[in-house]
């Protein structure tokens, strides 16, 4: 054989290992492929779940937003209604007490008003006594027998002593000086003369404060 034969021969050999080595070095990368090919769908599979999974959360924060917002509008209805309710209970116990009031008020005007009558009755029945026994009694005992009887019927309420304090003056009279005349309470003044001008015994003036006898009660 000749030794270009060889040479020849031993290139083919050669080459026969190359290509056998390239084929298993494209088998290998084949492979090497295959599983990257594979790690790569798991990793596109992976994020499309997370992907999935951060909507889901996104849409669930979106829901539980408006459910919250749509709560915090109901609390604010609910307080709403409270506070109405409140000031309705509010606004029915004040008409309540003014009804109490008012009653109150009604009750004891009824009762002065009937001690008033029965009062002058008495003074009439005095007065017509006098006339008929013809006796010169004086004013003044007249009157200290009829501011006993109101001080005994009234037993010295407010009404009897402002209207006793304006008998008196027989001209219009300041509130301050009606309550330091009497030494009654501020209040109760007022309270009197606002029953007295309610029952129309006295006109009361509200910017000078002046209370003048309208009706002559002795």
């Amino acid at each position: 054989m000749s030794v270009d034969k060889e040479k020849t021969l031993e290139q083919i050999d050669s080459l026969k290992q190359t290509v056998a080595e390239i084929l298993d070095e494209i088998d290998r990368l084949s492979g090497e492929i295959d599983s990257q090919s594979s790690e790569a769908e798991q990793l596109r599979a992976e994020k499309r779940e997370a992907e999935e999974k951060i909507w889901a959360a996104e849409e669930k924060a979106q829901k539980a937003e408006s459910e919250l917002e749509s709560l915090g509008e109901q609390m604010k209805t609910a307080e709403a209604e409270i506070e109405a309710l409140k000031s309705d209970t509010a606004k029915d116990e004040q008409i309540e007490t003014l009804r109490r009031e008012r009653d109150e008020l009604q009750a004891e005007m009824d009762e002065i008003t009937g001690k008033l009558e029965r009062v002058s009755e008495l003074y009439r029945e005095t007065a017509a006594e006098k006339e008929k026994l013809e006796e010169k009694v004086d004013v003044s005992d007249l009157l200290a027998i009829y501011i006993v009887l109101i001080e005994n019927i009234f037993g010295g309420k407010p009404h009897a002593r402002v209207l006793y304090t304006l008998h008196n003056t027989k001209t219009a009279i300041t509130r301050k000086n009606i309550e330091s005349s009497t030494g009654i309470m501020p209040t109760a003044v007022i309270k009197a003369i606002h029953d007295l001008r309610n029952a129309d015994l006295v006109s009361y003036d509200e910017e000078s404060q002046e209370v003048k006898l309208i009706k002559e009660i002795m």
